[in-house]
């Protein structure tokens, strides 16, 4: 053979290829001791079989095979081979396995069901498990749920908690490489076990991506330096600890008014001399000093001032970055950390360990005693009670948090007790202890009770709760519902709430980096403290500068030999410039009161909470009318008109002799003399630019959630119709989705009592009254929507009757796709009827309706009845156009515009805002 130099490397894989050397994996199994003949045919078919889909028990079986849109497609084939009595599937629709549980549940004689799934289910696996649940009572049937070929992680973790709830089993496939050699090792071995077994052991975070080296052991770091929180950190290092409080500073050069019995003038008068020579200065108490500060020691104190606003800064970075990011600063000495593991953080797994991680790694090393409790509906405590912070103990815990999974429902009360009664169960003999919280929503229990309890054991001793709050954005409508539900703003106000209740930090975070932090926040305040005082500092400066200019001026004109100021009121010889200065004050600092007719720029009190109330009632309080921010009412006094005077020696009109100093603009074909200096324009410009973002992130959050289908549900007493008739029909599934979120989002979360109706050609109520909204009668409410079935015609007057009879009703949501099949006017004679014996008002929905007429009737209703009339057009070009304005600014008056709301709502938010902006761009203009 020749030497490998001067071989190609065509002629090199001959002898060294895979296929040469016998390496490939058909080499392999021939060396292995499987046998396969004719007579064994039946048994391989059966494990193929049980590879693919598990082992199947059970003589009745009923077959449920998910055909969506999502699940076929090229792996469709594929799936037609492996079950091969099944030859015509075609891929239609969404995943609605509720609807396919319901056809074949009826079914009394089968004793297993399979489910075979390929994306995810409509419905969420609590819907799904309940109503399996409710249709199994008595019986005996087998659930399996099967996952074929899916490259998402979500179908997996939902039927898997889906099997574990009906005590059913689960099995995942997939004919990628991985499960391929697992294949082959459990053929090569004679396995007994099916693949399926090994992935009922997997959970869902091994479908997760996970950061590098993520289930490596610990790599521990020592601080090098004891944490504190920055309130403690502050005490040395914030102004009032340096002696930089601008008060501290001139305080050595800082007089007090005196008063003095003057026996000639028989009354008390107070001396005059100060208050001319020197700057009168408000202090911190609320009284006038007299200051006098040397220039070369301001300007040292706003050099000191700059060193350390430059410190904070640093500080606030390092409070943002690694472990401290994501729990803040760990301070205390013994410290137990309580993590929620609730089944709505499945997804989320993966960044819970990594949290822990960091943590350990990070800021735990230096402790004194720690321990790890881990809640969902049943409690897990790493150690039976604390234990030393020693390397070992570190490790462990890690290894102990890799094994966590997510189940069940946030029962954070026992895990505060457990860690309270057990782990500090002497926490009166201790000092430096902490409880740290990582949540990400709202417990199962009463917040009151939680925030009563905290407070109680955190009284009268050294033990603070500090939450850390993960933001996931809210829930999901189509993935699990949490038992207990609130908003992102509304959960951290609740644990907010708690959080000082129980004396320690609120840190609230999520991917995108810390949203609130009280660590932070301190800092942030010290910051703005520093530069108000540095702004005071140089209105002072600048103040003495003009007190030393107008001294000189003296010297030059009066005097050859300078004079100290301390001394002019006590000499006799400086008279004159003691009258001098007094001359002086009186025309630097005070001038004739005149009646001005030009109005200052206002302030503008916004609200920093979006409240719920209609957007007229919400104008009424916020408009630019109530806020007075009106332009020309601002900058045209009654008196700025230009006029011309008719002078009789010249026999016509002439105007003003110095008119043409002022500047001038045209309004509504008047002219008027522009009455507001440069900073007074740029003072309302900014004013109008922050009334302007409230206004759009008022209309963004119209547009968000529920609300953009249903609008603002403003009452507690309500009924919500829907319109379920023929033509709803492609749309009743994107309804029911929108209807139960606003059950959660708007119903549930203002504890409201309301009731549903379904119409059509007939009638269909959820309960006979008015129920509270409760996580029960929510759960209940949301199966009930989920039958829903399009068919028949339009009857509205028979549902606004049957709704009409609900007693204590407040108001009428009424959602509906077109005109009804009586009379327009009929329907709104009889409603005016019955309105006469009890006054309900009636809100009205338009979906998809393109038909005018139908529109019309719907507005009239609504006014007619005092409600109001919202239709879903248009969101998406809003949602688009108010994220432009936030991003790009107004300074373009035609790009971006919001497109045409008809909604009441938007529509006079929208038309408040084009009043803005033209406001707006005249004042840059007038600049």
């Amino acid at each position: 053979m020749r030497s490998s130099e001067v071989q190609t490397t065509e002629e090199w894989l001959r002898n060294h290829s895979l296929e040469s050397m016998q390496l490939t994996l058909e080499d392999l199994l021939k060396k292995g001791n499987i046998v396969l003949n004719a007579r064994n045919a039946t048994e391989q078919i059966e494990f193929a079989a049980k590879t693919v889909f598990g082992l199947i028990k059970g003589n009745k079986v009923g077959l449920l095979v998910d055909v969506s849109d999502i699940s076929c497609g090229p792996r469709l084939f594929e799936f037609q081979k492996d079950l091969l009595w099944v030859q015509e599937l075609q891929p239609s629709g969404g995943c609605n396995l509720l609807k396919a549980l319901k056809k074949v549940l009826t079914m009394r004689e089968l004793n297993s069901l399979v489910l075979i799934v390929g994306s995810c289910p409509d419905q969420s696996s609590e819907i799904l498990s309940d109503y399996i649940q409710q249709c199994t009572v008595g019986r005996k049937l087998l659930i399996h749920t099967i996952t074929y070929e899916c490259s998402n992680h979500v179908p997996p973790a939902v039927l898997k908690n889906l099997a574990e709830v009906v005590g059913g089993r689960y099995h995942c496939y997939s004919s990628k490489k991985q499960l391929f050699l697992l294949f082959v090792f459990v053929c090569l071995f004679s396995c007994s076990h099916s693949i399926s077994k090994e992935f009922t052991k997997l959970t869902p975070a091994s479908f997760l991506p996970k950061p590098p080296k993520h289930e490596g052991p610990l790599v521990i770091q020592m601080p090098s330096f004891l944490a504190k929180t920055s309130a403690a950190w502050l005490k040395t290092n914030g102004l009032k600890a340096k002696k930089l409080s601008l008060y501290q500073v001139l305080a050595p050069n800082a007089f007090s008014p005196v008063e003095e019995f003057v026996p000639i003038l028989q009354k008390t008068v107070s001396s005059t001399l100060h208050e001319k020579a020197m700057m009168q200065f408000e202090w911190h108490d609320g009284t006038l000093k007299n200051v006098h500060v040397d220039p070369p020691i301001l300007y040292d104190y706003q050099k000191q001032l700059d060193r350390m606003v430059r410190t904070y800064e640093r500080r606030i970075d390092w409070l943002s970055i690694a472990s401290r990011r994501i729990w803040g600063t760990v301070c205390e000495r013994r410290v137990v950390i309580l993590v929620d593991i609730s089944v709505t953080n499945s997804l989320y797994i993966i960044h819970i360990q990594h949290s822990l991680r960091l943590l350990l790694e990070e800021q735990m090393s230096n402790k004194d005693f720690f321990n790890i409790i881990a809640f969902g509906s049943d409690i897990k405590s790493w150690k039976p009670e604390m234990v030393p912070s020693n390397p070992e103990n570190l490790q462990s815990a890690w290894r102990w948090v890799l094994s966590l999974q997510c189940k069940g429902s946030r029962n954070f009360m026992s895990a505060l007790r457990t860690a309270v009664e057990v782990d500090l169960k002497d926490k009166d003999k201790h000092v430096s202890q902490g409880l740290y919280l990582l949540t990400t929503g709202v417990p199962d229990q009463d917040m009151h009770a939680v925030s009563t309890y905290v407070a109680d054991v955190c009284g009268g001793c050294d033990l603070q709760l500090h939450v850390c709050l993960f933001s996931v954005n809210g829930f999901d409508p189509n993935g699990i519902i949490p038992s207990r539900y609130a908003n992102p703003n509304e959960t951290a106000s609740t644990f907010r709430e708690i959080a000082h209740a129980a004396n320690g930090r609120f840190h609230w975070f999520g991917e995108t980096g810390i949203y609130e932090s009280d660590d932070i926040s301190i800092i942030v305040s010290e910051m703005e403290k520093a530069v108000n005082y540095s702004q005071k500092g140089s209105d002072i400066f600048y103040i003495q500068n003009v007190l030393e200019n107008l001294r000189h001026i003296y010297y030059a004109n009066y005097r050859k030999d300078p004079i100290d100021l301390s001394m002019a009121m006590i000499s006799p010889r400086v008279s004159n410039f003691t009258f001098f200065l007094l001359w002086l004050g009186a025309v630097y600092r005070k001038y004739p009161k005149e009646k001005s007719v030009r109005r200052s720029v206002p302030v503008a009190t916004l609200p920093k909470e979006e409240e719920i109330c209609s957007s007229k009632e919400w104008l009424n309080k916020y408009s630019i009318k109530k806020l007075k921010l009106e332009l020309p009412r601002i900058m045209f006094g009654p008196n700025c008109v230009h006029q011309k005077k008719m002078v009789e020696s010249l026999h016509k009109k002439v105007s003003a002799k110095y008119c043409t100093i002022f500047p001038s603009v045209e309004i509504n074909g008047i002219v008027k003399h522009l009455q507001f200096q440069p900073k007074e324009l740029e003072a309302y410009v900014e004013q109008m630019e922050r009334v302007l973002r409230c206004y759009i992130r008022r209309i963004q959050w119209l547009l968000s959630g529920s609300r953009r289908l249903f609008g603002t549900i403003l009452e507690t007493k309500v009924c919500i119709l829907i319109d379920t008739s023929g033509s709803m029909d492609p749309y009743l599934q994107q309804v029911t989705k929108e209807l139960t979120s606003l059950i959660w989002e708007q119903l549930r979360k203002n504890n409201a009592r309301f009731n549903l109706l379904r119409f059509a050609e007939d009638i269909d109520t959820w309960q006979e009254f008015l129920v509270e909204a409760t996580d029960e009668t929510c759960h209940d409410a949301v199966q009930w929507v989920s039958k829903f079935q399009a068919h028949g015609n339009t009857c509205v007057l028979k549902a606004l009757q049957k709704a009409f009879c609900f007693q204590d009703l407040e108001a009428l949501y009424v959602l509906t796709d077109g005109k009804p099949d009586t009379s327009c006017s009929l329907i709104l004679k009889e409603v005016e009827k019955i309105r006469k014996k009890q006054t309900i008002k009636i809100h009205t929905i338009s979906f998809n309706c393109s038909d005018r007429r139908a529109n019309e009737f719907l507005k009239k209703l609504a006014s007619q009845t005092g409600g109001r009339y919202h239709r879903c057009i248009g969101d998406m070009d809003g949602q688009l156009a108010a994220h432009r304005m936030l991003t790009e600014g107004f300074d373009d008056d035609d790009d971006p515009v919001f497109p045409f709301f008809e909604g009441d709502d938007l529509k006079k938010l929208a038309q408040e805002v084009a009043k803005a902006r033209s406001f707006l761009m005249q004042a840059k203009s007038f600049r």
